[in-house]
């Protein structure tokens, strides 16, 4: 499984956005340089957002962008599968001749292993939303006010 910086960008993105829920619409260029993602990428990642229903796009000059649902309703796996397409394993490379497929049994001997490698790395995805980084970064941040008073 490969998630590209496509994938991350749209993480973060949409993390932006959950820190400012209830404001005012964030602009792209804001975004990007919170987040420090080029502006260019950010808008082909935020049009995927779009299309997906996780984020709304307001015109005008105190438009931007904003969530389409709560932070706690949208999992790392939506944001993901938005801008990547569907989770699976990456296929393979080698043809009919590949050394790990069993002759005997038509079987592919790996592929119980990526379905399991699959099944849990999607687990972990849909386990963790968008407001759980948000409560991640308050403690990171609360961590780093009490370590500046020591």
């Amino acid at each position: 499984m490969r998630f590209s910086a496509k994938g991350e960008y749209g993480i973060l993105a949409v993390f932006e956005l959950a820190q400012h829920a209830g404001e005012t619409p964030l602009q792209a260029k804001t975004i990007a340089r919170n987040q420090r993602i080029p502006l260019r990428f950010l808008e082909q990642v935020l049009s995927g957002l779009r299309k997906a229903g996780l984020v709304e796009s307001m015109r005008g000059a105190q438009g931007g962008y904003v969530l389409n649902k709560m932070p706690s309703e949208i999992r790392i796996s939506d944001v993901l599968e938005a801008i990547e397409g569907p989770i699976t394993p990456s296929s393979r490379v080698s043809g009919n001749d590949d050394r790990y497929h069993s002759y005997e049994t038509g079987d592919d001997i790996l592929k119980p292993v990526w379905e399991e490698v699959k099944t849990t790395v999607i687990g972990v995805l849909n386990a963790i939303t968008i407001q759980d980084l948000c409560e991640r970064k308050k403690e990171k941040d609360q961590q780093k006010i009490l370590m500046y008073h020591i």
